[in-house]
């Protein structure tokens, strides 16, 4: 999930586009999680920043950071 943090400056940048409080997104960025619910509006909001975000990187993210936690 650090790839898809650092599309956004900060953690409250993201927080900012999301619409969401920062000590979720924070939590999040702690935890190297996002639900899932947020992909799209994450593809969305990157794009509107000039970053490029697609839902597979989002999944290698996902499939990466679960790979780990199982090792």
């Amino acid at each position: 999930m650090e790839h898809i943090f650092s599309k956004w400056p900060t953690v409250a940048a993201l927080a900012r586009d999301l619409g969401k409080p920062y000590p979720t997104v924070a939590a999040w960025a702690q935890r190297k999680s996002i639900p899932a619910k947020y992909d799209m509006a994450l593809i969305a909001l990157a794009t509107a920043r000039g970053e490029v975000l697609t839902i597979e990187e989002i999944a290698r993210a996902r499939s990466h950071d679960a790979e780990r936690a199982t090792q």
